[in-house]
């Protein structure tokens, strides 16, 4: 039986990690203003349906930047991180090859990382991004890809 991969983009994950992490944490961390611990309870919500997370190098990489904007969490933060990679159960790594991304038409005005993301969903693995400009192009590859932005203003309360 295939296992149900769902892709989460940087901000995204940055919020699944710190929620992970201490949830009291997400309403001071400067790069998750837009969330509060109701967000990361409806993105979890939403996991709860998927066997695997699916991150980027890039993603991987902004995500340990972004969380140096919070250092009382970053500790905590970066075991967590540590412990699902080396799990290899929960989290999976994807390496899109950047001559690949960059051939993508979206790389011109989405940018790497979320150039990359549109190669994960033409893959046909959906993503859960924030980012409109990158949700209009990977919902049109996968049609269960999610703007979270929406889904985390209908549980907001």
């Amino acid at each position: 039986m295939s296992r149900r991969k769902v892709a989460l983009d940087t901000n995204v994950f940055l919020l699944f990690l710190v929620g992970l992490a201490d949830r009291a944490t997400i309403a001071r961390h400067k790069r998750l203003a837009a969330y509060d611990a109701g967000s990361y309870d409806a993105l979890c919500r939403l996991l709860a349906s998927y066997d695997e997370i699916v991150v980027t190098p890039g993603c991987l990489a902004e995500t340990t930047n972004l969380l140096d904007s919070d250092k009382g969490s970053r500790t905590r933060c970066h075991q967590i991180l540590k412990e699902l990679i080396e799990s290899g159960e929960a989290l999976s790594e994807k390496h899109i090859p950047a001559v690949k991304v960059v051939e993508e038409k979206p790389f011109m005005w989405l940018g790497f990382t979320d150039a990359s993301y549109v190669e994960l969903a033409e893959k046909g693995i959906p993503v859960i991004t924030a980012d409109f400009k990158l949700y209009q192009q990977v919902v049109a590859r996968s049609e269960e890809s999610v703007n979270f932005t929406t889904v985390a203003f209908n549980f907001a309360g």
